[in-house]
């Protein structure tokens, strides 16, 4: 069956962890209280905030005139070297070629065939180049942090700006609303990133601390290491899962009841399902249809595709803001 949508299991042990202020040049000062699960295997777990004094928007900006304002602007283009992405992915990041993949497998019934032979679908040389490790979602007031497996870290903002921090620990992007980017090093930035770049040090701090890797024993599979790294495109929560789209088109679903996870890959045509102990496999999306699987993959498919189907008639800046007004209704923001 389903994951039901409970996202707390019995027993749990509650640790809050009171953090120190974000930024000493604030004027007021914002502290966050984080309360963690002792859980080892990324599940959600439960956060909890406050503030003292009053909020501050990341978007807010101090006042210039005019003429100090295009001066700015200019100075910042040349600094920071602003451009637009070249790229030539589908502008929905490969979301109907997933649907049609998926909706194939699973109209195929493949788990009803007499003789289910998922041996047959599996393919090793097809798991993920790039898949969600960790996750922080604190959207009720700045956005959702997360960890790439190999070791990047990324937020998606309130303000749908994203914030990208590489691999190597040096080297930061930071993508405009509009998708413009600029791209600086962790230790020389422009004034105005400063707040954002304090919350990505924390959810990278939070995470290394906190949580552990999700499929940290599956090596990705290898690609060009001058390929963009893809960045959180969009994301929502049900009572069942967190929904995770990737700009190179990776969907990644992580359930909250039993810890399952799939992640689908457009581009290779393949699923990697990570069961409650974590095993995991990788199989053929064409090929499943053809030999079936067991119900328990072929449930998380059939929801796939409903998730699927959702992120395809929503906005993705609609879908977001829905999915974190239903996840701060529905229950406490969570890290997995």
């Amino acid at each position: 069956m389903m994951a039901s949508g409970s996202e707390r299991d019995s027993g749990e042990a509650v640790r809050r962890c009171d953090l120190s202020a974000l930024e000493t040049s604030l004027s007021t000062i914002i502290v966050i209280g984080f309360s963690r699960l002792t859980r080892t295997d990324g599940s959600p777990v439960k956060v909890i905030n406050r503030e003292l004094g009053k909020k501050e928007n990341l978007t807010n900006k101090a006042p210039v005139s005019s003429s100090t304002g295009k001066q700015q602007q200019q100075d910042g283009q040349q600094a920071t070297g602003a451009q637009q992405p070249k790229t030539d992915e589908p502008t929905d990041c490969y979301l109907k070629d997933l649907y049609t993949q998926v909706t194939s497998v699973v109209l195929s019934k493949p788990d009803e065939r007499e003789n289910v032979n998922e041996e047959e679908s599996e393919d090793p040389a097809a798991v993920p180049m790039i898949w969600v490790s960790k996750w922080v979602d604190y959207s009720d007031k700045y956005g959702l942090g997360y960890q790439l497996c190999d070791d990047s870290i990324g937020v998606l903002f309130n303000d749908f700006t994203k914030l990208l921090l590489l691999a190597d620990g040096e080297n930061i992007h930071y993508i405009e609303r509009s998708n413009t980017e600029h791209y600086h090093q962790l230790k020389n930035y422009p004034a105005p990133l400063n707040k954002k770049v304090t919350l990505l040090r924390y959810f990278r701090n939070y995470m290394n601390e906190h949580l552990l890797k999700a499929a940290a024993s599956m090596c990705p599979r290898e690609g060009d290491e001058l390929a963009r790294i893809p960045s959180l495109r969009t994301y929502f929560r049900t009572r069942s899962a967190i929904i995770l789209h990737l700009t190179n088109g990776t969907l990644q679903i992580n359930f909250f009841e039993d810890h399952t996870k799939i992640i689908l890959c457009p581009l290779m045509g393949a699923v990697t399902y990570i069961d409650e102990k974590r095993n995991f496999r990788t199989y053929r999306l064409a090929s499943l249809e053809k030999y079936g699987c067991k119900t328990d993959l072929a449930n998380r498919l059939r929801y796939a595709r409903n998730m699927i189907q959702k992120l395809m008639v929503t906005k993705s800046s609609t879908m977001k803001t829905s999915g974190s007004s239903t996840a701060s209704q529905s229950a406490q923001p969570t890290t997995a």
